[in-house]
């Protein structure tokens, strides 16, 4: 006698049930994730265009995280690209809405802008250079060379704009070597200090435009307007820059750096020892950028250079409402990839910038990988187009 087919177990006949329940469930999840890093992308890519001294410091926070918003997307769209195809229009589809911030952030210029024949150049060096207080160092100033100044000499540029540059002021200057003065001044005869701690120096002559030193919507901010007269006669209005810093603490950079270092921190501790110093920082920055904005309208004539320490990121308020106003970043027309030019605390961002407008056109910008400040120097090459260019 046949025996009788025994039945499976009904936690057998369930399972794939329950497999494709699961699988729905986690589908929806990703797409809920999907949304969200697309929602982020979108809203840091394009908080810039937001006032913080209108709307609040949020807004000036956002601009931080875009990177980390374009690192996850990126990554979502290379784990859809294996998995899921149509998840990874969706991504694809955000991030083509912010293609715009991102070639700001990351330009894609393969080969150098072409300077037409007979054109005039310079080059123009902006650099934070920390009080040119090297970490670790005995000062004797007969003998020691300073990294940084010795850079400067060596970069022979044709222009200079210094921040955080008090050392370099004849009450300071003991700290520099005898020497390296010397040699400073051999190459640049047109040398003025302004605001305590900004510096110009020049190959070409210059004259000082004097601003209110103790203007109310600059405080926490320093700015200084020079007129330099170029070779071919042409005037060029340049604006130093050094803008509101978000003031952290060693007690925040400690907090800042078990954050990096994924340790548990508490979320009120966040908030008030970052977040909030941060979001306090950009209204500051957004009231001198307002400010600034009145001096060029005072002082600044059809070709002007911005540059300096804005203590802001690509795509943040600052530079958006310049880039308003007809400047141009110089970094996105000649970069390429991304660039950071604070070295310090993990804080490793793009908040020194070089804006121009006019006849003025970037050739090539150079990042100086000295580390004997906690930024980087910039140097730039530019060209003055003629007529019609």
């Amino acid at each position: 006698m046949a025996r009788k087919k025994e039945s499976a177990p009904a936690s057998t006949k369930a399972t794939p049930k329950r497999r494709g329940l699961f699988a729905r469930f986690f589908r929806g999840v990703v797409i809920v994730f999907d949304i969200v890093i697309i929602g982020a992308l979108i809203l840091t890519a394009y908080s810039g265009h937001i006032s913080p001294l209108q709307h609040g410091g949020f807004w000036g926070i956002l601009p931080l995280c875009f990177p980390a918003c374009l690192l996850a997307s990126l990554l979502m769209l290379t784990l859809h690209l294996f998995w899921n195809r149509r998840g990874a229009l969706v991504i694809l589809l955000g991030i083509i809405v912010c293609i715009g911030p991102i070639l700001n952030f990351s330009p894609l210029n393969f080969s150098k802008p072409k300077i037409p024949d007979g054109a005039e150049t310079f080059t123009f060096l902006s650099y934070n250079s920390h009080q040119f207080l090297e970490p670790h160092t005995k000062w004797n100033k007969d003998t020691i060379n300073n990294a940084t100044l010795d850079y400067i000499i060596n970069t022979d540029a044709d222009i200079v704009c210094l921040q955080e540059a008090t050392y370099l002021s004849i009450i300071k200057s003991g700290y520099l070597s005898r020497s390296q003065a010397n040699r400073l001044h051999e190459i640049y005869p047109y040398v003025h200090f302004d605001c305590r701690e900004l510096a110009f120096l020049s190959k070409f002559p210059v004259e000082p435009i004097h601003l209110e030193t103790n203007n109310p919507n600059m405080k926490g901010g320093n700015v200084a307007c020079y007129r330099v007269t170029m070779p071919s006669g042409r005037l060029i209005t340049f604006f130093n820059v050094h803008l509101q810093s978000f003031r952290l603490q060693k007690d925040d950079r400690d907090l800042y750096m078990g954050l990096t270092e994924f340790k548990s921190e508490t979320f009120e501790d966040v908030k008030e020892h970052l977040l909030s110093k941060i979001s306090k920082a950009a209204v500051k920055r957004a009231q001198q950028i307002q400010q600034l904005l009145r001096y060029i309208r005072l002082y600044g004539g059809p070709d002007v250079i911005i540059a300096g320490d804005f203590n802001d990121v690509p795509g943040c308020y600052s530079l958006h409402t310049l880039e308003s106003v007809g400047f141009r970043s110089v970094y996105p027309e000649v970069g390429l990839g991304p660039i950071v030019t604070y070295n310090d605390q993990r804080l490793y961002f793009c908040i020194d910038h070089t804006l121009c407008r006019g006849a003025i056109r970037p050739v090539s910008m150079k990042k100086g990988r000295l580390r004997s400040s906690d930024h980087y120097p910039l140097t730039t090459q530019f060209y003055i187009a003629k007529e019609g260019e």
